[in-house]
């Protein structure tokens, strides 16, 4: 099960998959990826909770 991650790690792996960093909302940081689902991660104090890791991860999986 993955842990709680640093943000700077999830947007390199999500940039490097092709997502686009497009805004944030308050703690929530935006990304985009054409014929994609857009992707909300919410950040606090720099880190990203298990939960949206694994979603993250599988949005990455699914893209490739």
């Amino acid at each position: 099960m993955p842990s709680e991650k640093p943000f700077r790690e999830i947007r390199k792996a999500l940039e490097s998959a092709g997502w686009v960093f497009m805004r944030v909302t308050g703690s929530h940081h935006i990304f985009t990826r054409p014929g994609h689902q857009t992707i909300s991660i919410p950040v606090h104090a720099g880190k990203v909770k298990p939960r949206y890791v694994r979603i993250i991860e599988k949005e990455i999986k699914a893209a490739d």
